[in-house]
C-alpha cells in the first residue's frame, strides 16, 4: 500500500485522502490551520448530490438547518440601467451550505475512514529527487510519500516550488484570481425582492465584480477584485450597497472575511511523478462565479480511482495522467469555454459591458450557460445588435470563440502520458487565452 500525503485540508484532497485510506492505503493530512479554523464563515452552492457521493452517504443526511435555497439571480450592468434575470424553477433552484459543517464533515468522515491529521503544520514546499516529488518539507523536517496530493490553494507552496522542467503552471497569471471580501450584516426591515441575489459586473467602474444577496434575516455581501481589496476601498463598496439598499446596517453577523478565489480555467498539466494537484492549487472553478466545491469534490473522487486501479504503487505521470485526462474530458472543457466569457468582460470598461447589456449582445443564455450561446441565429442576433459599435460587439464575440475553441481543446488531451505532446497540446490552449 501506498504511503501518500495530503497537503491542506482542501475539500478535493479530503475527499481523495478518505476515499484512500478506506482501501487501505496509509494518508496524512498536512494542514497549517488548527482543526477549530477550518472553513469560511459563509454559505457556497454546490450539488448535494455530488458531497452526498464523496461521502458515501445519502442527502438525507444534511440536516435542513444548515443548508438553505437562494432565490433568483439578476445580473447587473455597471450603470445600472439593465438587469439580466435568471430564474430557477423547483428542479434547478441552487441550495447553499455553510461551509464550517461542510469542511467538519468531510474531515470527520476522513478520520473514521483512517485519515491521520497534522493540524497547526505548514507546508514549506516539495522534497525532490530528479523528476519526482517525493514529500514536503515542513518545521518538523522532511516527510517521504509515494505520493504528494496538492490541495494546499491558489497560492500553493508544493506547485510554487516545482520546477520549470515539471512544465506545471507556478503561480497565477493577472486577472486569474479575485481578492474578495465577504460579510452577512444584520437586516433591519422585512424586504425582499424579486430577485434577490444580486451580481453587478464592473462594479463602481472597477474590475471585478459584487453581489448583494438578501436573505430573510440577513444581507450577504460579497466584493471580489482582481487586485488587493484596500480597507477604504471595502467601506465605499458596502456604504454604496447601503445607500442603494437601506435595509441592512453595519453589523456583521458573520464572516467578514477575506479569500483568494481563482477564476481562471484549470491546469492544463496538473500531475507528475508523484504528484497531482487538486481543487484550488489545480484552479478548478467555473471562473464567472468562483464556484468549485463541485468540482474538487469530483476530482478528489477521480484521483483515488487513479490510484485504486493503478498498478503499483509507484505513482509516476504515466499512471496519474488517467486522472488529469478524465477531469478535462469531463469538466475541463466548460469551465475552459466559462473563462473566454469571463475575460472578455474583465477586457471592457463600463461603457463597453453596459452597451452589450443594453443591445442584448449579452443574455440570460450567455451568463447561466457558460458562454454556449453560440449557434448561427444566436450569432446573428447578437452581430445585428452588437455592431453600432464594432470594438465592444467583437471583443465580447473573441471572447465567446476563444472560449469554445478552449472547450474544445480540453475534449482533446493526449490519451496518455507524452510530456511533449502535453506541452503541444498545453501551448495550443494557451493560444485561446485573451
Amino acid at each position: 500500500m501506498a504511503n501518500i500525503i495530503v497537503v491542506g485540508a482542501g475539500h478535493g484532497g479530503l475527499t481523495a485522502a478518505a476515499r484512500l485510506a478506506a482501501a487501505g492505503h496509509s494518508v496524512t493530512v498536512f494542514e497549517k490551520k488548527n482543526r477549530n479554523e477550518l472553513g469560511y464563515d459563509w454559505h457556497d452552492r454546490f450539488s448535494f448530490s455530488v458531497l452526498a457521493k464523496a461521502l458515501d452517504t445519502t442527502e438525507d443526511a444534511f440536516s435542513p438547518e444548515i443548508w438553505e435555497y437562494r432565490g433568483d439571480c439578476a445580473f447587473i450592468s455597471p450603470a445600472k440601467r439593465k438587469n439580466i434575470v435568471i430564474r430557477y424553477d423547483i428542479e434547478s433552484r441552487q441550495k447553499i451550505m455553510w461551509r464550517k459543517p461542510l469542511i467538519n464533515m468531510l474531515v470527520d468522515h476522513a478520520e473514521q475512514c483512517g485519515v491521520r491529521f497534522v493540524f497547526g503544520v505548514p507546508v514549506f514546499g516539495p522534497e525532490l529527487a530528479g523528476k519526482s516529488v517525493t514529500g514536503i518539507h515542513t518545521k518538523h523536517g522532511v516527510y517521504s510519500a509515494d505520493l504528494v496530493i496538492d490541495a494546499a490553494g491558489v497560492f500553493s507552496p508544493i506547485r510554487s516550488k516545482l520546477p520549470k522542467y515539471f512544465h506545471i503552471e507556478n503561480a497565477p497569471k493577472d486577472n486569474d484570481v479575485f481578492y474578495a471580501y465577504r460579510a452577512y450584516y444584520k437586516k433591519t426591515e422585512n424586504v425582499l425582492p424579486e430577485a434577490p441575489f444580486e451580481v453587478y459586473l464592473r462594479h463602481n467602474g472597477e474590475k471585478g465584480l459584487s453581489w448583494l444577496y438578501t436573505a430573510e434575516d440577513y444581507v450577504d455581501i460579497l466584493i471580489g477584485r482582481t487586485e488587493p481589496l484596500s480597507e477604504e476601498k471595502l467601506e465605499e463598496t458596502v456604504s454604496v450597497f447601503r445607500f442603494e439598499h437601506p435595509w441592512f446596517n453595519d453589523q456583521i453577523v458573520h464572516g467578514g472575511s477575506h479569500g483568494i478565489i481563482p477564476v481562471r480555467r484549470p491546469l492544463t498539466l496538473m500531475v507528475a511523478n508523484g504528484y497531482a494537484a487538486v481543487g484550488d492549487s489545480a484552479f478548478m472553478t467555473t471562473p464567472m462565479n468562483g464556484m468549485g466545491i463541485d468540482l474538487s469534490l469530483q476530482a478528489g473522487m477521480l484521483l483515488a480511482d487513479t490510484v485504486l486501479h493503478a498498478p503499483s504503487d509507484h505513482l509516476t505521470a504515466d499512471v496519474l495522467w488517467e486522472y488529469n485526462r478524465d477531469y478535462h474530458l469531463l469538466y475541463g472543457g466548460e469551465t475552459a469555454r466559462n473563462e473566454g466569457l469571463k475575460n472578455a468582460l474583465l477586457s471592457l470598461s463600463a461603457q463597453g459591458v453596459d452597451f452589450l447589456f443594453e443591445q442584448d449582445v449579452i443574455q440570460a443564455a450567455d451568463l447561466s450557460g457558460a458562454g454556449r450561446n453560440l449557434n448561427l441565429p444566436a450569432l446573428l442576433g447578437k452581430f445585428t445588435r452588437g455592431m453600432h459599435k464594432p470594438p465592444f460587439f467583437f471583443t465580447i464575440i473573441n471572447g465567446l470563440r476563444k472560449g469554445s475553441k478552449a472547450a474544445a481543446l480540453y475534449q482533446s488531451p493526449p490519451p496518455a502520458y507524452d510530456l511533449q505532446a502535453v506541452i503541444k497540446w498545453d501551448k495550443a490552449i494557451r493560444a485561446c487565452d485573451i
